[in-house]
């Protein structure tokens, strides 16, 4: 029995020298080091006044944060512009009363990207995400923690679609 268990034992040490683990960034296949962000036009009448400024600051500190990719205002390998074309709130759930229990807010930006470095993998492409609340909270109360968690899954399928060079 002990010497089935140092040979489990020498057999597991053995494999643990065998697996390696290989971890990237997620922007392996940008080819690019230096990325811009123009400030995104306003064209949805519900957006807040500024949100267009607002997201673009996130999804500069989100691509700094995530990437490889420097931040540079004048000349840049990637340029990202875009307008806000959509943002409403509508119900989701409606219960038997035909009150709605959930409301859901709704965001979808037209992004355009330039890569100057590689035009094969510039884009235009139109990007849409939610965030559901209890329809008993006041929007202006909840609208900010709507807006980050819509804001990281828009900025996530941008970088997703500039890293897939679909």
């Amino acid at each position: 029995m002990q010497k089935s268990f140092k040979y489990l034992i020498l057999l597991l040490i053995f494999n643990m020298g065998c697996v390696s683990v290989k971890y990237s960034m997620v922007d392996g296949s940008i080819d690019a080091e230096t990325f811009n962000v123009d400030l995104f036009e306003e064209a949805a009448p519900n957006a807040p006044a500024g949100y267009g400024a607002t997201y673009a600051d996130f999804l500069k500190d989100f691509i700094i944060s995530r990437s490889k990719l420097k931040l540079n205002q004048t000349k840049s390998d990637i340029n990202i512009s875009g307008k806000v074309t959509f943002y409403n709130t509508s119900p989701v759930s409606v219960q038997s009363n035909e009150v709605a229990a959930l409301n859901s807010l709704t965001v979808r930006l037209d992004v355009i990207v330039i890569n100057s470095k590689n035009p094969d993998q510039s884009f235009e492409a139109s990007f849409s995400q939610f965030s559901n609340y209890n329809s008993s909270d006041d929007l202006s109360v909840v609208e900010a923690e709507l807006l980050e968690d819509i804001n990281t899954k828009l900025s996530q399928d941008i970088i997703n679609r500039l890293t897939s060079n679909w």
